[in-house]
């Protein structure tokens, strides 16, 4: 037991289960199956955060019925034969060191699309209402729906059983098939299943009942509710309350975890940096003073110490730390070992994780690049250099610094050059900016790391051609990043390669406000990206106290920014400060004055008079030309991040990586699709 940590280290009796300490890895979304089962890659995936010192895991979620489909490829059904073999590999895996693993079951209802992969389905929900997810509308479930439903969940939880795993969480939350028959957002029905909340809740019970009659007693059965619906007139945390009461009088249930929000405001159950750490804590801790089953926390939590405050207050039994643990799979092991300064710290950026999976495509991370990929970049995967050389590292933003890092584990000489003061790069830019304050742990785990591995950092040294070639090192990487495009250019008009009147003095980029550069006070920002950038260029201005409209080549205001879950706390932070904007435009002109600006599709044009500044939220460009003037002259010279192409954090971080690891060939650096999925041979078990 760890002496910092007593409570979070402690072991904890659910059910007939004993997990060895407090930090949960909670079920998410991570799309590794193949062929509608968990994968290799999941496999992988479990062993590592097993191998890392979580308590607990829980995988899913799971589908239970053909009828719930998902909208997107790459979730698991639970009631295939073909998951047998795979989930018996998983589970017997993650026993072996010393985790206990839970399968999460579930029906998205009327969350999904009836467009399946490869034909047509009907979704299933309470009541013939409309999803906010797709716009479809369900079916409203008959009585032989709904018993047809309880049989299939609970045969899928006898496999899950007979197939190894510690137990089965039921899914209660997040708008799917229980959640929105325990609203009323989706439940309208009249008979036996709707109306009072006894009645809403009638279908999670007999779930519940018909899984335990199957299981038996000896086998562990959860639950995952939700806190509120966080809309008026819709379920609140004293339903919350009253339904973990109900469940547990039952006395059927092992376990109460807890998540909250739905489809309407799925932010607010995955949020990202720009709220506080804990921000569901204190309403899971109204549900822990109701009940005396084991209740588990959620909330953004990434600190041990934090962690451990609320098991010591008694808000908590269990502490989920999900996105903490992929952004470190060993986050455990160094908490209770006393190695809290290697953590690497989840950001809540959402780019790797939940906005990967709304684009389709696996989890990873941005701080994380072996995540997703344990197989090929987990733990044990790093060797050491045959034969150590020294490198120098061409700029101190977070590609250079992954690189710089990854380099000196293998046992390589590394140096840093950056011409700037402060390590960072780009992410010193991002810090200027609201809601963002937790991007600074990239700068601050991978500095503590490069002090540990003594790399020498040498800031304000500005490497010039003649410097690079001076210095000698056997290897040269070049991590410049990337400068301010001032061309106006924008793809939606893609002959005028300069906007006419982006000379003037009274044009800066967006870069520029950030460090500083005064603007007038009725300011345009051109934004061609609409994205969390953009949205920080206007937010500053509007902070500044500026009129501030925005003109945009999108069909909405800020529209990247919906992939991380951002949408909703930029827009209500602007459109509370005045934000103005102009949709579907492109600049054609600027005076000094007046912006001329056309319409898209139309083609008319149309003015804005006394624009005192026009700012340009425009993509920046490669800083390449150190690379070019030293390509030829420098053996071994490479470049990442943005100097090769401007990208996202994400980009720069895993090439960095990958440059460390010295994959330069095709066939060792790039990972096809389904290569993972099915490669057996690399999970390290």
């Amino acid at each position: 037991m760890s002496e910092r940590y007593p409570h979070l280290f402690s072991p904890l009796q659910i059910g007939s289960m004993t997990v060895r300490n407090r930090i949960l890895q909670t079920a998410h979304v991570k799309l590794f199956t193949h062929r509608g089962v968990d994968s290799a890659r999941n496999v992988a995936y479990q062993v590592e955060r097993a191998k890392g010192g979580a308590g607990l895991l829980i995988t899913g979620n799971r589908q239970i019925h053909p009828t719930s489909t998902t909208g997107m490829p790459r979730f698991s059904f639970a009631f295939l034969d073909e998951a047998n073999e795979v989930d018996k590999r998983m589970t017997s895996a993650v026993h072996k060191h010393g985790a206990c693993i839970i399968t999460q079951m579930n029906h998205f209802g009327i969350q999904a699309l009836s467009d399946a992969a490869d034909d047509f389905r009907v979704l299933w929900g309470p009541s013939a209402v409309k999803s906010p997810a797709y716009g479809e509308t369900a079916k409203a479930m008959e009585i032989e729906d709904i018993e047809e439903l309880k049989t299939w969940w609970a045969d899928a939880a006898l496999m899950c059983r007979e197939n190894g795993f510690d137990g089965t969480e039921v899914h209660i939350a997040h708008s799917y098939l229980l959640h929105s028959f325990l609203t009323p957002i989706y439940n309208k029905r009249t008979d036996q299943y709707g109306g009072s909340f006894e009645n809403r809740l009638r279908l999670t019970r007999e779930v519940i009942a018909a899984i335990r009659e199957k299981v038996g007693r000896d086998w562990v059965v959860g639950v995952r509710i939700t806190l509120s619906d966080f809309m008026p007139g819709a379920l609140t945390s004293g339903d919350a309350v009253n339904t973990a009461r109900m469940l547990e009088e039952d006395g059927q249930i092992d376990y109460i975890n807890v998540s909250a929000a739905g489809y309407h405001n799925v932010h607010m159950a995955i949020q990202p940096s720009d709220v506080p750490d804990g921000y569901l804590v204190d309403l899971a801790a109204e549900v822990k003073s109701g009940v005396s089953l084991p209740v588990f926390t959620i909330g953004g939590i990434k600190d041990p110490e934090l962690a451990e405050s609320l098991l010591a207050e008694g808000k908590a039994d269990m502490v989920a730390m999900t996105r903490a643990q992929i952004a470190d799979p060993e986050f455990a092991n160094k908490a209770r070992e006393g190695r809290e300064d290697e953590i690497y710290h989840c950001i809540r950026g959402n780019q790797g994780c939940i906005g990967r999976v709304f684009k389709g495509l696996p989890i990873n991370c941005t701080v994380n690049p072996g995540a997703g990929r344990e197989q090929k970049f987990g733990m044990g995967t790093l060797t050491a250099a045959e034969s150590p050389e020294s490198w120098l590292v061409v700029g101190g933003g977070p590609g250079g610094l992954k690189a710089a890092e990854t380099l000196a584990k293998r046992g390589h000489t590394v140096t840093v050059f950056e011409k700037e003061a402060d390590l960072g790069g780009q992410v010193n830019l991002i810090l200027k900016t609201p809601g963002r304050d937790t991007f600074e742990w990239i700068t601050k785990d991978l500095r503590r790391q490069l002090e540990r591995l003594e790399v020498d950092v040498r800031l304000g040294r500005e490497a010039t051609a003649d410097a690079v070639r001076a210095f000698g090192a056997d290897n040269v990487i070049l991590a410049t990043g990337a400068v301010p495009s001032r061309t106006g250019f924008s793809i939606i008009n893609p002959l005028v390669e300069e906007l006419p009147g982006v000379e003037l003095d009274n044009v800066v980029h967006g870069w520029d406000v950030l460090n500083g550069a005064e603007t007038g006070e009725s300011v345009v920002v051109l934004d061609d990206d609409g994205n969390r950038a953009s949205a920080g260029f206007a937010e500053v201005l509007l902070d500044q106290g500026k009129q501030v409209k925005v003109v945009t080549r999108h069909n909405a205001l800020f529209p990247m920014t919906l992939y991380g879950l951002d949408l909703p706390h930029v827009y209500n932070r602007v459109m509370t400060k005045g934000i103005e904007y102009e949709l579907n435009c492109w600049a054609s002109a600027y005076d000094g004055s007046t912006l001329t600006i056309f319409n898209l599709y139309t083609g008319q044009e149309s003015t804005i008079e006394g624009v005192d500044s026009l700012v340009l939220g425009i993509g920046p460009r490669a800083n390449d030309a150190l690379y070019f003037e030293l390509k030829g002259t420098i053996e071994n010279l490479h470049r990442v991040g943005d100097c090769v192409a401007p990208r996202k954090l994400d980009h720069a971080i895993y090439e960095g990586y990958v440059a460390g690891r010295e994959l330069w060939d095709a066939d060792e650096r790039y990972i096809y699709e389904g290569q993972l999925e099915e490669d057996w041979d690399s999970v390290r078990v």
